[in-house]
């Protein structure tokens, strides 16, 4: 087993040097304002709001939860990360345009045109430390615990000193370049993780003879089971029971934290240039995310056959990376990695203070402070985020076993945070009411029924959190109309549930939601024809697999034309000149 010798180490030297490069080059400009600092100056081009959310969702825990899925469901384990990108399609066509013309700093900043009174005050606070320290720093510690399980194997040094060297670089570089440090160093870390992640499929695929000599010994060493199916069947055999594919493929994507896009997706939105940005980021993203997948599900596959399945298959991976990897090629896939990690972590040492700064700090603490004065704090906080998550990351096993938790934790609440935006009977009660139920039942699920599959305490949670908060919502007053009026004006959703407020009003009818569904059918056919169409190139047919591919191709033509035509809200600040450095990104 190979570990990381002189010329690995070189290249890790330079990636972390370059990092620091960045994040000193934006230092200026990320000082300027809070803006700057957590939306970048809201003038990102789309192919960086791409880059940057595929980076960001593309951590260092991200091949090994995958490695776990595939050696338990076969490739149709996959699917838990395939809905979480319908729901990414979703957020394209149905809320990217509404959080860019929302121009807010977090989802917790909403609240305050949302809704009115002291319960909305509640609300965000409440929002904000919901997301910004209890959900943030769970992702944290499954991010840490990745890179410990990674480096355990990699390298003879102690854990706690190379995530300690990890965190620190990545806090410099986040809190010296703000968003806009971020969202570069992620473009070139994804550039470097997909390079990687594709060097160690060959590798693997190449050690054990090609693709079809992958694909005949895997049917052979399991005889009978759908390891290489992409759905379950029906003829038995299949590894994934319909009722767990059929929660991933309707009811997943919208029961999640990130239902409506929020948290770092909306920062990225609201970050983009203009709503053609924002829209043909996130769904550029959406592909990418899906693409991703392929070459660890290939790597897991070959783990499979060389290991067999290990006590832990998440650490099928690293494993790989050692056996395989000539020293040089090492130190670029440890660089990936590494990039892996860190796209994710300094997203998220950027987005948990977001919360606590713009949202409870600066909104209700200390109101008519200096830019410069809530940066410095900004930066502060940064540390005390970073420092929790390491400590939670002690507690956390399995990352694939976190990574449902954590989904399940807020999944009641995710159809709550759609009908906010449609249907103007929500109040702040439905949101408090649902994220309190759906955190009590997830918490009770794991801890009593640790044996209740997670497709299944999903819809449990689902079951008893959608009831609780449509009872509190009309046993509650309704959010008073002139609120409402204006958060309609400001955002324009459509009129379907906001047809009492349209015409008390006299707000002209908009075609919003109606366009949204067509472009979200016409999305969801792109991202299936592209998905399975490589998968379909790499082990089943090549012809039929170059067709969807092409399929797919003039089908985005059609759909990135209907998104220049769609209505575009003008935005003063569009056309406002960009100060300095902003034209880069």
């Amino acid at each position: 087993m190979k570990q990381l010798i002189l010329i690995d180490y070189a290249i890790i030297g330079v990636y972390v040097l370059a990092s620091f490069a960045i994040g000193n080059y934006y230092l200026r400009r990320a000082g300027s304002s809070l803006d700057e600092y957590f939306l970048s100056g809201r003038k990102t081009s789309w192919w960086l709001v791409a880059f940057s959310m595929a980076a960001t969702n593309y951590s260092i825990d991200y091949p090994l939860a995958i490695c776990k899925l595939v050696a338990k469901y076969g490739i149709m384990g996959t699917w838990y990360v395939w809905s979480l990108a319908m729901a990414a399609v979703a957020t394209t066509f149905f809320f990217s345009r509404l959080w860019r013309r929302a121009r807010v700093v977090t989802d917790a900043e909403l609240i305050k045109y949302r809704y009115s009174g002291n319960i909305g005050n509640a609300l965000r606070i409440f929002k904000s430390i919901y997301f910004g320290v209890i959900i943030n720093c769970f992702v944290l510690g499954w991010v840490f615990r990745a890179l410990t399980k990674v480096m355990t194997v990699l390298t003879p040094w102690n854990q706690w000193y190379v995530l300690t060297f990890a965190v620190a670089v990545t806090v410099i570089y986040t809190i010296s370049g703000g968003l806009c440090g971020v969202i570069m160093t992620d473009f070139v870390q994804y550039v470097i993780i997909i390079i990687g992640a594709v060097a160690l499929a060959v590798y693997g695929v190449v050690h054990v003879g090609g693709l079809a000599a992958m694909s005949a010994k895997i049917e052979a060493l399991y005889p009978g089971k759908h390891f290489l199916a992409f759905s379950p069947g029906f003829t038995g055999g299949q590894l994934m029971p319909w009722s767990a594919f059929l929660v991933y493929l309707f009811i997943q994507w919208w029961a999640n934290k990130y239902s409506d896009g929020g948290g770092k997706h909306i920062q990225r939105m609201s970050a983009a240039r203009n709503e053609v940005h924002s829209v043909l980021g996130t769904f550029a993203y959406s592909l990418l995310y899906v693409l991703s997948t392929w070459p660890i599900i290939i790597t897991a596959l070959c783990a499979l056959i060389l290991f067999g399945k290990l006590p832990d298959p998440e650490l099928g991976y690293p494993r790989l990376m050692s056996e395989l990897l000539p020293n040089g090629v090492l130190g670029l896939c440890v660089v990936g990695l590494l990039g892996a990690f860190m796209s994710t972590i300094s997203t998220h040492f950027n987005l948990g203070p977001s919360y606590l700064i713009n949202d409870i700090y600066k909104a209700f603490l200390v109101k008519n402070a200096s830019e410069k004065h809530y940066i410095l704090v900004s930066r502060c906080a940064t540390g005390l985020v970073a420092l929790t998550g390491m400590i939670l990351s002690v507690f956390i096993e399995s990352i694939a076993d976190m990574w449902q938790f954590v989904l399940s934790f807020a999944s009641g609440a995710g159809i709550i945070w759609i009908l906010r935006w449609f249907w103007w009977r929500i109040n702040a009660w439905s949101e408090f009411s649902s994220m309190i139920c759906s955190a009590i039942v997830a918490t009770y699920l794991k801890q009593a029924h640790p044996e209740i599959p997670f497709e299944s305490a999903l819809l449990i949670i689902i079951a008893i959190t959608v009831p609780v908060a449509l009872l509190v919502t009309f046993l509650t007053p309704p959010v008073q109309d002139e609120t409402l009026r204006d958060f309609y004006q400001r955002v324009r959703p459509g009129r379907w549930g906001w047809r009492r407020i349209a015409a008390k009003y006299g707000i002209p009818r908009s075609p919003y939601l109606a366009k949204a569904v067509v472009n979200l059918l016409l999305g969801l056919a792109l991202l299936f024809l592209v998905n399975f169409g490589v998968g379909t190139l790499l082990l089943r047919s090549r012809w039929l697999g170059i067709a969807e591919l092409l399929a797919g191709a003039l089908l985005a033509l059609v759909l990135i034309k209907r998104i220049r035509e769609e209505e575009q809200l003008p935005d003063p600040q569009d056309s406002a000149p960009p100060s300095p450095g902003q034209g880069i990104v």
